[in-house]
């Protein structure tokens, strides 16, 4: 064999090694380029359909999905047949405050029994109820935007009212408060939100 057909043969082979090697590189490379190019365009039509997330999160774990009738309750449903909540009644007929939790929500509404009225001295509950700013003011002070369990609310140190109010939650032990009052009953659940029972007001 001359000295040019092996030096053609070396170089045939070179490029046959170089093939091998080289190739699958080459192929992952294209591969990779256009895989980017695609995860690129799903990112930026992602970012076209992209909506914030609500600025009062929904999260209501551990709540049950309503259907049917029942979807169509309200926060103030869930009391209106007991009698435990008379004076929260009074206080959300004598106000108005009813079209605020008719409405479409979603609310956590922190519904003061009667004995959280009875610890008001008859001054305090007569000035009270003859002033509907101080009965809207009391009322919008015991709801919160966003449906909140229980299981939510173990995760928060505070809430923030539909008035304004910072009211802190605390926890000691398997009992839980919002503000001053205890949360006695929890997660009775209606179509625009979710209702817990307190023992006081946070006045």
């Amino acid at each position: 064999m001359t000295k040019r057909d092996l030096s053609k043969r070396d170089i045939v082979a070179t490029a046959a090694v170089l093939a091998v090697v080289l190739g699958p590189l080459a192929a992952f490379s294209l591969g990779q380029r256009f895989a980017d190019e695609e995860t690129l365009a799903r990112a930026e039509a992602g970012g076209k359909n992209y909506e914030p997330p609500d600025l009062y999160p929904d999260s209501s774990f551990g709540l049950p999905e309503l259907t049917g009738a029942t979807a169509d309750t309200t926060v103030r449903d869930v009391t209106a047949d007991a009698a435990l909540f008379d004076d929260y009644h009074r206080a959300v007929d004598d106000s108005g405050f009813g079209d605020v939790l008719e409405g479409p929500g979603p609310f956590t509404v922190f519904v003061p029994i009667d004995g959280a009225f009875a610890r008001l001295n008859d001054g305090q509950r007569d000035e009270l109820f003859a002033d509907k700013d101080k009965l809207v003011q009391l009322l919008s002070d015991h709801v919160v935007r966003g449906r909140l369990s229980a299981t939510d609310l173990l995760q928060l140190r505070q809430v923030d009212t539909i008035a304004g109010r910072t009211v802190p939650i605390d926890r000691a032990g398997s009992a839980m408060s919002f503000g001053s009052a205890d949360i006695i009953k929890t997660n009775l659940v209606a179509g625009n939100g979710v209702v817990h029972f307190v023992d006081g007001l946070n006045l």
